[in-house]
């Protein structure tokens, strides 16, 4: 059996410039592992936020082609059904609204005007004794003014939007 013959320390004692030297190297070592740390969670954020911006583009873009085939569907009957859909864009709209150029902001609230105002779908010229109950069934008559102006408007918004998907930029122009 060792029985050891005073303190005994492994590793040998350091002076004082080589634990200063060892403390500065893993303070440094400690800040840029910290530093690339950083790093990588926002760039993964970034691609999260990315990803989600391009989903709600795509989502915009179907809910804007589903609004254009019934409002075509609308200016070729005496009346029809009242179906305009802005859920999709009213759950992304915060998300839309800081990347999206201001004009093209603007042509996407136009597209969308007609739904958020749907009164303005429907005839005023048409008899109440008509609209009320066309109304009650979920129909209106076409005003055919308005219908045609939204869907130029939801067309130009479709081809703004268009030019935003795949580029992950904070505009069609910075991207571009």
């Amino acid at each position: 059996m060792f029985i050891a013959q005073g303190p005994a320390s492994w590793p040998p004692p350091e002076g004082f410039i080589d634990a200063l030297a060892g403390a500065i190297t893993g303070g440094v070592l400690a800040a840029l592992g910290g530093f690339l740390g950083i790093l990588y969670v926002q760039s993964r954020g970034k691609k999260e936020a990315d990803a989600q911006y391009q989903a709600a583009l795509l989502v915009v873009l179907d809910e804007l082609a589903a609004n254009e085939a019934n409002i075509e569907h609308l200016l070729t009957v005496p009346f029809g059904p009242d179906e305009f859909y802005d859920t999709s864009y009213r759950s992304v709209e915060l998300i839309l609204a800081r990347r999206l150029d201001p004009p093209d902001r603007q042509l996407l609230a136009q597209a969308y005007e007609v739904n958020r105002s749907r009164w303005r779908a429907e005839d005023p010229s048409e008899s109440p004794i008509n609209r009320i109950p066309l109304r009650q069934l979920g129909m209106i008559v076409p005003n055919h003014n308005v219908l045609k102006e939204a869907l130029a408007h939801l067309k130009a918004a479709r081809v703004a939007l268009t030019r935003y998907v795949g580029s992950p930029g904070s505009s069609s122009r910075s991207a571009g």
